[in-house]
């Protein structure tokens, strides 16, 4: 997504630092709430965000087309995204709670539908399925299958470069894991450092070179096994996919651990970094009169026969399960969910999500459609390490892999010690 790039990488690193206590802080026995039937109360809907800055507008426009439209009132309410995720458990769990929130899909969302805490908006979905991708659907489901979550808009991973950047090299984008290697090789021949990343600020973004392995490797359904603790870190599995990563850490700047986001992504916009594995939101940290000649290719194949697996984190809504506004709460989602919203809030947020409504008619640059194409291609879509996983098991992820860039000597006890501390994670949250 498209964000002012200073303040939103500070926020990101911030955001995984405080909503790493998100998944221990909710203390609900996980008791059926009843929903409540009859009349709405009186007065607005709630909206409690986690959007400021650049996606506030879109938020802001989203509630003024709604409320323009006579069939009730919400109230919006923005709060910064590291404050947001650690006071969602509380929202939630509180007696009288906001009646709708921003949130991401997946186990994000599934952590507190599995604790009765969420709305069924099934009859949400039953307007607008087939508006949404099945990947998407599932992603909105809570563990027994029920829609709990209205997808707004999500976004691609990539390897970043520049193509004047390859054209001077010599480098056409890699394809396989052998292509990849061997442009690495020629790049570093020619005194180019082939890939950075900025971890002393923002550890959690070798979390995306893990992911991409684990999932090129041993595939989706394997990877998300892993991250939902029915795999071990210390397995087999597992192994093969560091084995890979050591065959990039020749080719990673060495100064990584000590890098910055902002100084990693200096290096990238300089040329002395020729790769960058990130998110469409880092777009935007790229000066302007650079940004026609960024690109990127889909992280290369390494086994053709694991199906393709994409990172796709997506953003949406849930309401509290406790709401006194239900009959509002669904029509203002059923809002949210078609094609004139999703357009109209993509557009307001200036960014570079995709909407999640097929239906949508945003006009779409080079980048995103190359994008939307890769992940409708995709055989499963995922999220990103600490949504799948649940946002307490980033910080013993981010030990672990910091601690195999810096000694890969060490790799047998770092994984038997991220094993160890992703248990204890789950025994305790």
């Amino acid at each position: 997504m498209t964000r002012k790039t200073s303040r939103w990488l500070a926020a990101l690193g911030s955001t995984i630092a405080a909503t790493a206590l998100l998944a221990g802080c909710v203390s609900t026995a996980g008791t059926a709430q009843p929903v409540k039937s009859g009349p709405d109360a009186s007065g607005p809907l709630v909206l409690q965000s986690r959007f400021t800055d650049a996606e506030k507008g879109g938020i802001e426009e989203l509630v003024n087309n709604f409320n323009a439209k006579g069939e009730g009132q919400v109230k919006l309410n923005s709060i910064p995204t590291a404050t947001f995720n650690t006071q969602l458990p509380s929202y939630l769990t509180s007696k009288n709670p906001p009646d709708v929130y921003t949130w991401y899909a997946g186990q994000a969302t599934r952590d507190f539908a599995d604790q009765n805490l969420l709305l069924d908006l099934s009859s949400v979905w039953d307007n607008h399925k087939k508006d949404f991708p099945d990947a998407l659907q599932k992603l909105s489901q809570d563990s027994s299958g029920k829609e709990v979550f209205v997808p707004t808009g999500y976004y691609w991973w990539g390897v970043y470069y520049f193509k004047s950047d390859f054209a001077k090299l010599g480098i056409t984008p890699p394809k396989t894991w052998d292509e990849f290697m061997a442009a690495s090789a020629k790049i570093k021949a020619q005194g180019v450092k082939p890939f950075t990343m900025g971890l002393s600020d923002n550890a959690w973004l070798a979390s995306a070179w893990f992911d991409y392995l684990d999932l090129r490797i041993n595939g989706g359904d394997f990877h998300l096994q892993l991250l939902s603790g029915k795999k071990s870190y210390d397995s087999p599995e597992v192994k093969k996919v560091f084995a890979a990563f050591k065959q990039v850490l020749p080719y990673v700047d060495p100064a990584v651990l000590g890098l910055t986001q902002n100084q990693a992504m200096s290096d990238f916009t300089q040329g002395k970094s020729a790769m960058y594995l990130l998110g469409a939101w880092a777009q935007p940290s790229v000066p302007a009169n650079k940004q026609s000649d960024l690109a990127f290719f889909q992280f290369p194949i390494i086994d053709p026969s694991v199906p393709v697996a994409e990172e796709a984190p997506t953003d949406g809504f849930i309401a509290s399960v406790k709401t006194d506004k239900p009959n509002l709460t669904k029509k203002f989602l059923d809002y949210v969910a078609s094609p004139e919203a999703q357009t109209k809030l993509a557009k307001g947020q200036q960014g570079s999500a995709l909407p999640a409504n097929v239906n949508s008619t945003l006009q779409l640059d080079a980048l995103s459609s190359q994008g939307k194409k890769m992940l409708e291609s995709a055989k499963q879509i995922t999220q990103f390490y600490n949504r799948d996983a649940g946002d307490a098991q980033q910080t013993p992820a981010d030990t672990a892999l910091t601690s195999f860039i810096a000694h890969p000597e060490n790799l047998d006890q770092i994984l038997k010690d991220w094993d160890a501390a992703a248990k204890k994670v789950r025994a305790t949250s």
